[in-house]
């Protein structure tokens, strides 16, 4: 079962097998050649996944988890049954590996329909020290944007409009699953007015992947770094906002969702309305959460345990607005952000002075040394310059 199940939980091996691709059938007959004892268990969970595309499932995930804790109860009781009993305890045995397949079928089943972070490969090698922003469309033409502020909107005439004076237009007419990514380096920010309405703000180091018009029963997009996002109201086709590790659901709303690469804690912010947060990847117990305005939720990468509380939202979205609010903040999270924006590097002489707890408000606007000079004062800490793009706290 074990041996199975790492193949019906691989988001790979699940993509393989529902729409292959050169690349993957590749990388699978390589995989199968090198490890010739797994044929059998990959033929099985590939027959297991086939089976499933045609059978439509209505139990809903709870039903799931309650099959699959009877069947735990069911094991446990036939442990204690006498041997008078062989018979039936073979019959439960193997009435219980059915009832497991059966919640497989199911697990699985949702796995495959529910959106997924399939453009996660989408995202390029994209260098945050680079000087521009940059739209890559689906058609391959890169777009560069040197503005520090960049605003990009999608008309009613299908053409994409950058800082109110370019108007680009793709090559090519648009179809479904047509992909496009902006992506903002360090040092800048950029918002972008999606072509159902919706308005994403993206942070400094942040990439968002979206198709050139969203079809289907569900508006999705995906997420590298921080973005807030005003969703246009649509209750026939939620929206969904993808990154490595949780999938945040809405049908209008204004929310704050951090996913940056190297942090060890997403954060999801909501402002106003209700979403809902679910963990990436299949599982029998995957737990929803469901947020309210001014509440955090902040899923821990490493334990994978999510905690929720009340927040003063403004301390989480003010840099979409050109400023920082912090009460009590750490130096370290707050100099994280300071990099970010303004493209830079901040050492410690000593790792103890990032534990710094200070308060206060930064405005971005203003050049980098004097928001620097701000927050030593606050901190009474010395930043010493090294060079145009390198700090060091003393």
């Amino acid at each position: 079962m074990n041996e199975i199940l790492k193949f019906l939980e691989d988001p790979k091996f699940v993509k393989w097998v529902n729409k292959p691709s050169k690349k993957l059938d590749r990388f699978w007959s390589a995989y199968i050649e090198s490890n010739e004892s797994e044929k059998e268990q990959i033929q099985l969970a590939r027959t297991f996944i086939l089976s499933l595309k045609s059978k439509p499932v209505t139990d809903t995930e709870k039903t799931a988890q309650d099959i699959y804790s009877a069947i735990q109860q069911a094991i446990a009781k036939s442990r204690v049954k006498t041997k008078r009993r062989t018979l039936v305890l073979t019959i439960s045995k193997y009435a219980a590996i059915g009832l497991i397949f059966f919640v497989l079928g199911i697990g699985v089943n949702q796995y495959i329909k529910s959106p997924r972070f399939n453009e996660f490969e989408y995202f390029g090698k994209n260098d945050n020290n680079y000087p521009y922003s940059t739209l890559t469309l689906s058609d391959g033409k890169n777009v560069r944007i040197p503005d520090k502020e960049s605003e990009i909107v999608y008309n009613n005439h299908g053409q994409i409009v950058i800082n109110k004076r370019d108007t680009v237009q793709s090559g090519k007419a648009v179809i479904e699953n047509d992909l496009n990514q902006l992506f903002v380096p360090y040092g800048k920010n950029a918002s972008i007015k999606l072509p159902d309405g919706t308005v994403a703000h993206l942070n400094a180091g942040s990439s968002l992947v979206y198709p050139s018009k969203f079809v289907g029963s569900s508006r999705v997009v995906s997420l590298l770094g921080e973005g807030y996002f005003d969703v246009a109201h649509n209750p026939d086709m939620p929206f969904i906002v993808q990154t490595k590790e949780i999938n945040i659901e809405v049908l209008g709303t204004k929310f704050d969702l951090s996913a940056y690469p190297g942090d060890n804690i997403v954060e999801t912010i909501l402002v106003e309305g209700k979403v809902k947060m679910i963990k990436q990847g299949f599982q029998f117990s995957s737990k929803e959460y469901i947020l309210s305005p001014n509440q955090r939720a902040a899923f821990d990468i490493n334990s994978k345990e999510t905690s929720i509380s009340e927040v003063n939202v403004n301390n989480y979205i003010s840099w979409q607005k050109g400023f920082l609010l912090f009460e009590t903040e750490d130096l370290n999270r707050i100099f994280r952000k300071v990099e970010r924006y303004y493209n830079i590097k901040i050492s410690y002489a000593d790792p103890n002075l990032g534990l710094l707890r200070i308060s206060g408000k930064l405005e971005l606007k203003e050049n980098k040394e004097s928001v620097l000079n701000v927050i030593a004062k606050t901190a009474s800490v010395e930043i010493v310059k090294i060079n145009e793009t390198e700090y060091a706290i003393k």
